[in-house]
């Protein structure tokens, strides 16, 4: 098993703007470099001679010279100082030299220490913990948030400060407007983002930013029938479009934004719904952050990302071991983004054995954790769902997924419906065929997950028997071909 790989978050310990400004204590810093004992012995004479009065003197000492050490480490971490060769030696940064250059415009050193934080450490992690607690209603608390960080595959302790020294930081710029509600106008400012892009964004109602959401997470780059990413749209984020007004409401705004290309098609039978696809400047602005942020959580590369879902469908057959393994890591990556999940982290990715397991968890309407297997293999018996289920009492999952390049015999299915009916949890269970209409379409993770679900729920609450289900598709097939055929003649 590959061992799991944890992200740090940036240590801050005893580095607060409430203890000094930014200016003065890189002040310091330049003047005691490039001796590290000469700087912690003026940090402790400076902000922490009264500390630990009432101890002896020793005592005090050493809590004084700590302190002052881990004032150093913090400035190390937040790259405003870097070691040299020379033991207990260091020197100022770039960026440290860039900020006292302006240490007279307060507005500038606050917000290019804020871009650091959130381009180049763990700001924008701490920035979307927080979204993510705040959208579930919960208040963000440093233990909450900890958690949530852990979540996103962060190393942190529930009791680390190392968030709060940061959010501090980052108030300063501005990024939060009250203690833990973030100002994201500030943050798109901070990152030189395209102002007037954000603004055209924050004009987008509900249906036209999931209607983009979709044809992102779908990856649409070819003219894709935009009934049918509307139907992805209505079914992964519960979101009501209506297909009379789709042209005039959704699809009309993104293209004057240039945010998608349309053509409208006349062939075949009757008249054909427009085609869509993302634009160049779309897939610039919004599908490249998209996917490098993917990349920073997953720790797979852009490059690999971008792969289409045919070619990593393609490689699970590969000869080359290593070649298969990564494209069952990547088969996993795309089943969270068709259902527009976020990746939490990997629980383990056994390449060699044919299986990758990932978390995954889902911030819409009702929080639920998703605990994903995607197996290369055969045949999948009940053991693996068995398996599975017994994990969630470690991961806490809701809904437990399971893809196999090849099938589910009998007995599991029968397992996953039992459990489903006498259990919190939800099984989604999704094999060859199912890969292979994906494959198709990408769209077709609609149907197929909506066909799912009705089945559960026709067993579960209704006592429906797989005969009957089967009749009852069939005839929903025949019907939805029926209502087609009479909208396309007219």
């Amino acid at each position: 098993m590959e061992p799991k790989k944890l992200k740090k978050f940036t240590y801050g310990h005893q580095f607060e703007p409430a203890k000094f400004s930014l200016v003065e204590i890189l002040e310091l810093c330049k003047e005691c470099q490039p001796s590290r004992d000469i700087l912690e012995a003026n940090i402790s004479l400076r902000y922490f001679s009264q500390h630990s009065k009432r101890t002896s003197s020793r005592l005090a000492s050493e809590n004084i010279s700590k302190l002052a050490m881990n004032c150093f480490l913090s400035l190390r971490a937040y790259q405003l100082i870097e070691d040299l060769e020379q033991p207990r030696q260091y020197q100022i940064t770039p960026l440290a030299e860039e900020i006292l250059s302006n240490a007279n415009n307060t507005s500038f050193v606050h917000r290019r220490f804020a871009s650091h934080i959130l381009n180049n450490l763990s700001g924008m992690a701490l920035l979307k913990a927080i979204d993510a607690i705040n959208a579930r209603g919960e208040e963000p608390q440093l233990e909450s948030i900890a958690y949530e960080l852990q979540e996103r595959g962060y190393a942190i302790s529930p009791n680390a400060i190392y968030t709060s020294t940061m959010r501090s930081w980052l108030s300063q710029a501005g990024v939060f407007e009250r203690e833990y509600e973030i100002n994201w106008d500030v943050v798109s400012e901070i990152l030189d983002i395209n102002k007037d892009f954000i603004d055209e964004l924050y004009t987008l109602t509900p249906g036209q930013k999931h209607f983009l959401l979709s044809l992102l997470n779908l990856n649409v780059k070819e003219f894709t029938p935009a009934n049918k990413v509307a139907q992805h749209t209505r079914s992964i984020y519960k979101l009501r479009l209506t297909t009379k007004n789709l042209v005039k409401d959704v699809i009309e705004p993104l293209f004057n934004l240039d945010l998608i290309e349309t053509e409208k098609t006349t062939g075949g039978r009757g008249a054909k719904p427009n085609n869509v696809k993302l634009t160049n400047k779309a897939q610039s602005e919004l599908l490249a952050p998209l996917l490098k942020s993917i990349a920073n959580e997953t720790r797979l590369s852009e490059i690999e990302l971008n792969r289409t879902f045919d070619d990593v469908v393609n490689e699970l057959n590969h000869p080359d071991k290593h070649i298969k393994g990564k494209a069952l890591e990547l088969l996993a990556v795309w089943m969270i983004r068709l259902t527009s999940l976020r990746f939490t982290k990997w629980r383990s990715r056994e390449n060699g054995k044919g299986e990758v397991d990932v978390l995954a968890a889902s911030d819409r309407f009702v929080y639920s954790r998703w605990q994903i297997q995607c197996k290369n293999t055969s045949k999948v018996d009940i053991d693996v769902l068995a398996k599975e289920i017994g994990l969630t009492f470690v991961t806490g999952a809701d809904v437990v997924m399971v893809v196999t390049t090849g099938e589910f015999t009998k007995d599991a299915y029968q397992y996953a419906y039992r459990m489903m009916e006498v259990s919190r949890y939800y099984m989604i269970l999704l094999q060859q065929d199912d890969i292979a209409a994906i494959k198709r379409d990408k769209t077709n993770i609609v149907e197929i997950l909506d066909r799912k679900a009705r089945r559960v729920f026709a067993k579960k609450e209704l006592n429906v028997s797989d005969e009957e289900l089967n009749e009852i598709e069939q005839e929903e097939e025949l019907m939805v071909e029926a209502i087609e055929d009479e909208i396309d003649n007219n």
